[in-house]
Formats: structure tokens, sequence, C-alpha cells
């Protein structure tokens, strides 16, 4: 079974300028967890998810180690999460961007996902994205092809 059989096509992108509340507002609306990031003239540098969203909420671990008092009480953090809403895409985005084609057997995304824990992969064709496979998607297809045995 290949991407191009499993893959979703209705893919919301995101640019590197938008900032914090227009990438969650976006999940939220859409109902996604992630979403490819393009840069001004359209190229893949990137992918948002909720986890890099939920990591920009807090401090960093350098900033924790350097001086953890103001993280340890609700105020600190709520301080340092409200400043996430400033931030860009592009500062929080994961730049590590693992692609795939249509004609990918499912077996081999499913296996790049496990090597490199990435949770969704964009769906690449003569340089353009055509759509998305995410970890669900992947795992219910390769459970549907290896095993039929399996009944939903």
């Amino acid at each position: 079974m290949l991407v191009k059989n499993v893959m979703y096509t209705d893919v919301v992108c995101l640019k590197t300028d938008m900032n914090f509340l227009e990438a969650a507002a976006l999940f939220l609306q859409n109902k996604i967890s992630g979403a490819p990031v393009l840069d001004e003239t359209g190229k893949l540098v990137g992918v948002l998810s909720e986890k890099d969203l939920f990591r920009a909420l807090y401090p960093s671990y350098k900033s924790f180690y350097q001086n953890p008092t103001p993280f340890l009480n609700e105020r600190g953090l709520e301080e340092t999460a409200e400043e996430a809403k400033d931030k860009t895409i592009e500062e929080v985005m994961t730049r590590r961007v693992v692609t795939t084609t249509p004609d990918t057997h499912i077996l081999k995304v499913g296996g790049l996902m496990v090597a490199t824990g990435i949770h969704r992969v964009p769906v690449i064709d003569n340089g353009k994205i055509v759509g998305m496979v995410s970890r669900g998607t992947i795992y219910r297809a390769v459970m549907r092809y290896t095993f039929p045995e399996i009944k939903e």
C-alpha cells in the first residue's frame, strides 16, 4: 500500500511570519495537531506541531536551570506562557523535516516515523506539498495492510 492511498490532501499550511496565536487558532479551528510551515517563496522549511506550541508556553531547560525560582510558581509560569503569544512560528517550529512522496510504501514511512520520532510527514510531489500523513494514519493503514485478519 502506498502513501497516496492513505494521505489526506486538505493540508493547512502555515507561514513562518505567523505568530503563536494565529497558529494555535488554526489548529483549533481545523482540528489538526500539526502543519507544514512554508517560507515566503512557498518552500517547506519546517513543521509545527501542538508539541511545539505547548513547549513555547514553558521556559527552556537552559533558562530554568539558570534561574529556576520564577518557574516554580504559577505566576512565573503564567508570565512565560503570556510571552508565547508574541513568538513567531519560525521561532518555535521544528526545522528537521522528513518528507515522503505519494508513491512511497506505507511500511517505509512508518519505519521513518519510528526511527525519527516524527508524528507527521508532508507528502511532496514535484516540489509541492500534495498531502500529509500522520502517525495514526500510517499505523491504521499498516495494521490493516499487514494483518487483514484484524477486524474493526
